[in-house]
């Protein structure tokens, strides 16, 4: 097999990685707003929780990946990975929010649709721009410095996260978003998203009640058993469920 050919089997081979990463990790903020106890319930996380956990995965498939950083709205605050094919280097962004399913080269410009919105990359000056279109508006996502951190500098900011006083897009209003089959659901506030290739869905009103529900009904994570459904903050008193 051709160099060429080598490397594209093993770009599909990260990005299969990706992809189920995507349909079984949530990118969530459940721990910022009702705190630590559904860390053992349901795995994901924001950025850095599914970015760790992408790279443990990739190095143990035995592919060369690392942390990396980049910029939102000029702000160094979004992790995600750097990954080596041959001589070449890409990055894959198994941290966002959205459905960011395929790696963008470092070198050139690629563009893709998943779910019926776009993703685009510009790349200038050791940047590589990442750019998000839905539902017929796009905007500037993210900045990559090709360059980036040392492995430790990352790790030490993942570590300081939210003590260092940085206030983030999720900081307070539920995040929670999955691919569910042909399909991507992403839950803000009191707003259910839904998007596929054929087009848009949204459930509003969606109260502190409701989440719980929500969460197993169109998600697959059933939470009941820790949130009371009666206000959302206070640790159940029941069993979990039987499995």
């Amino acid at each position: 097999m051709s160099s060429a050919g080598q490397t594209d089997e093993s770009v599909q081979a990260v990005e299969a990685l990706m992809l189920e990463h995507f349909r079984t990790e949530p990118f969530h903020n459940l721990h910022l707003i009702y705190g630590p106890r559904l860390e053992s319930v349901v795995p994901g996380g924001t950025c850095s929780d599914k970015t760790l956990s992408f790279v443990a995965a990739g190095l143990r498939a035995g592919f060369d990946v690392s942390l990396h950083t980049a910029s939102i709205g000029g702000q160094e605050i979004h992790r995600l990975a750097r990954v080596r094919v041959g001589d070449k280097l890409f990055f894959a962004d198994v941290g966002n929010g959205w459905p960011s399913l395929k790696l963008y080269p470092a070198d050139r410009a690629v563009s893709f649709r998943y779910f019926g919105m776009g993703f685009r990359t510009e790349v200038a000056d050791g940047r590589v721009s990442v750019f998000h279109e839905k539902r017929g508006r796009e905007s500037l996502q993210l900045e990559i410095d090709v360059c980036g951190k040392s492995e430790s500098e990352i790790r030490a900011d993942i570590e300081g996260r939210f003590s260092s006083g940085v206030v983030y897009p999720f900081s307070s209003s539920l995040r929670f978003s999955l691919v569910v089959g042909s399909r991507f659901l992403f839950l803000r506030g009191d707003r259910l998203e839904i998007y596929d290739d054929g087009g848009f869905e949204c459930l509003e009103g969606i109260d502190d009640a409701g989440v719980p529900e929500v969460l197993h009904d169109h998600f697959g994570f059933d939470v009941r058993w820790v949130l009371r459904p009666a206000d959302g903050s206070a640790t159940s008193t029941a069993s979990p469920p039987m499995p």
